[in-house]
């Protein structure tokens, strides 16, 4: 252990220490191994401590953080020390000032001399907000919220979103892996009974996804990327997601797309799964129904998209009601309804509106119109290409050079089943860690050719850990992806923003990890 040394009495004299001592900021000075030199008395009032600062001076950071935040303060420590100029703060934290329950947040950078060599670290310690995740305090009055209507609650089932899609990974990727494990196949009886659980978990994935977004829509806490997008690319994709359910209802999809190239103002991800509820809608609609027409035209500076089918119809009642929430109570069947409101608010927050027009002899049509948009340059036809999963060749692609992926996972049974996944790849090599700090003291001891990323892992997350190897020049370049079941988009968005080349969602699907290692392997090899 570096041994320390207190600071000088010359060090506080004069001006400088009067306006030190005074300012309302909590102020903290620490040398390179991180044991603190001087702290003002509103640094000592925000971290709980005695308000005598020479009662901290001595103390080494990590007296003073919280065990969570110690894993990612030492790697940033560790960063600045490397070179990093980038200023870290840690997550606010709830102290006591004053008989107040306060948050408090603390940003530390490192001092450099004109020469730019590191000569101690400076914090600084200030009142702040919540954060954004953080649940309401049940104790007091909650405030209301900002357009009158009370809290939705979305943190609480936010957080229960990501705790039921850990046990639904384990069942559906298993699920996969014992149709496609080319060494111990299946009969015909235990293939159809896999695929009740396929289907079933898939199921409640969606209704699960379902339930989140509404909460995210009445918590207005929704937010869209709106860009111009292709949209034939779009449709496409969308006619792929629901072919097997298709096939499986003997029904043929049809499509009809105008030969110029049309435009829309939307949001990617919201507009694929708008297509996508809509489709599976009609398919799930009882009854026998040969053909489904999808057509797109331009009209009025909008762009009409309709999905239509023959053979049902639905009564002025039935329509009226079709896109409002199931009542509490209401049996919501399959979950098409509630789909087909998500569908509707969707559609509303991108500008667009959605009718249904039905009549006997025509059949039901459901229609929804968006802004058009225009380009002046054409995009190519690969320019949106189709990201859905769907299982390609799952013998494994042969390689002559071993691969590693360093996994960082603290769940046993998700590290189990991407160990089973991985022995499909076997010129692939999986190491794994159980922390934040594990992951990144192994891939700087030997960098792998993949990260795989949990993003919630118990000492950090996985954007932490990514950011500190995105600033070591040994592993710099490699791909990271993230395999989480933190699906909301403003965090996709995030790891996208920060380089992350992929995001895999829990539950898995096999297929798609399956072809993102080849994908690699084949860069790898050329």
């Amino acid at each position: 252990m570096p041994s320390f040394e207190a600071p000088s009495p010359a060090e506080g004299d004069g001006a400088y220490s009067q306006i030190f001592q005074a300012l309302d900021i909590g102020l903290m000075r620490a040398n390179l191994e991180g044991y603190i030199l001087e702290v003002n008395p509103r640094f000592a009032t925000l971290l709980a401590r005695d308000t005598d600062n020479l009662a901290m001076v001595g103390l080494h950071l990590a007296d003073i953080i919280g065990p969570e935040d110690l894993s990612t303060t030492l790697a940033q420590m560790e960063a600045a020390l490397a070179g990093e100029h980038t200023p870290w703060i840690l997550p606010p934290r709830q102290t006591q000032v004053d008989g107040r329950r306060v948050w408090m947040s603390l940003e530390v950078t490192l001092l450099r001399d004109a020469q730019g060599q590191p000569l101690q670290f400076v914090g600084i310690a200030h009142e702040g907000p919540p954060p954004a995740d953080t649940l309401p305090d049940t104790s007091a009055t909650p405030a209301p919220h900002p357009d009158g209507q009370p809290h939705a609650g979305f943190d609480v089932i936010a957080g229960m979103s990501h705790a039921l899609r850990t046990p639904l990974n384990a069942i559906l990727g298993f699920a996969q892996l014992l149709q496609v494990d080319p060494t111990q196949r299946l009969s015909p009886a235990q293939s159809e009974k896999v695929a009740h659980i396929e289907q079933a978990g898939a199921h409640l994935l969606a209704l699960l996804s379902d339930v989140i977004d509404v909460a995210r829509l009445e918590a207005q806490r929704l937010p869209l990327q709106i860009e111009l997008l292709s949209l034939a690319p779009l449709v496409q994709e969308a006619l792929l997601g629901v072919a097997a359910e298709a096939e499986q209802a003997r029904v043929t999809l049809r499509v009809r797309l105008p030969e110029e190239a049309l435009f829309v103002w939307a949001d990617r991800d919201r507009l694929r799964q708008v297509l996508l509820k809509i489709l599976h809608h009609v398919l799930r609609l009882p009854g026998n129904c040969a053909h489904v027409l999808l057509e797109v035209q331009a009209l009025h500076h909008q762009v009409d998209v309709t999905v239509s089918d023959t053979v049902h119809e639905l009564s002025a009642a039935q329509q009226a009601t079709l896109f409002q929430r199931p009542a509490a109570g209401h049996d919501p069947g399959d979950g098409t309804q509630l789909g087909l409101h998500i569908v509707q608010r969707l559609v509303a927050l991108m500008q667009g509106r959605i009718e249904v027009s039905s009549a006997t002899g025509v059949g039901t049509l459901l229609r929804v119109w968006l802004p058009q948009g225009q380009t002046l340059q054409p995009l190519p036809d690969d320019a949106f290409a189709p990201t859905r999963s769907a299982f390609g060749d799952l013998e494994g692609m042969a390689g002559d050079h071993p691969l590693t992926v360093l996994y960082a996972e603290d769940n046993a049974i998700n590290i189990e089943l991407v160990r089973q996944v991985m022995r499909m790849r076997p010129q692939w090599r999986l190491e794994v860690a159980y922390c934040g700090q594990d992951a990144i003291t192994m891939a700087l001891r030997d960098p792998p050719d993949l990260l795989l990323l949990d993003m919630h892992l118990g000492d950090m997350s996985g954007l932490d850990v990514s950011n500190v190897l995105a600033r070591q020049p040994y592993t710099a370049d490699i791909p990271r992806v993230a395999l989480s079941a933190d699906v909301l988009p403003e965090r996709v968005r995030e790891a996208r923003a920060q380089g992350f080349v992929d995001y895999l969602s829990k539950p898995l699907d096999v297929g798609r990890l399956l072809r993102l290692l080849d994908r690699i392997s084949q860069l790898k090899a050329q």
